[in-house]
């Protein structure tokens, strides 16, 4: 079951971009993702671990509009222990999943907005 959050982010696809990579650049050494497709400045697809034994297609799509972009994260959890987690939880893990992409994109915003940190 997709899980999906959209922001509006004041800035051009293209600085949302070069911040994306950045974070991914970051975390490079840790694993954990692996890119499954990439359209520069309109939609990067990876392939993450979002909890042991838990896999997840993540899907930035970069939406230009008047003023802002609208970034949308997409998530699809997948496997059998997703399965077997949601059915247990009564589906309510998925919550837990939807504040991890509100966390993301806000952070996100920080950084794209409000520059890097010192």
């Amino acid at each position: 079951m997709p899980i999906e959050k959209a922001f509006a982010i004041h800035a051009e696809p293209a600085a949302i971009w070069r911040t994306l990579h950045s974070e991914l650049d970051a975390a490079a050494g840790e694993g954990g993702y692996e890119i499954d497709q990439a359209v520069p400045n309109e939609l990067l697809s990876l392939w993450v671990e979002i909890q042991r034994g838990i896999r997840a297609n993540l899907t930035y799509r970069l939406i230009p509009r008047d003023g802002h972009t609208e970034v949308v994260a997409t998530m699809y959890p997948q496997g059998l222990r997703y399965a077997i987690f949601r059915i247990l939880t009564l589906g309510r893990a998925d919550t837990n999943y939807e504040l991890l992409l509100v966390e993301g994109l806000a952070n996100l915003k920080r950084a794209v907005e409000d520059g890097p940190c010192p």
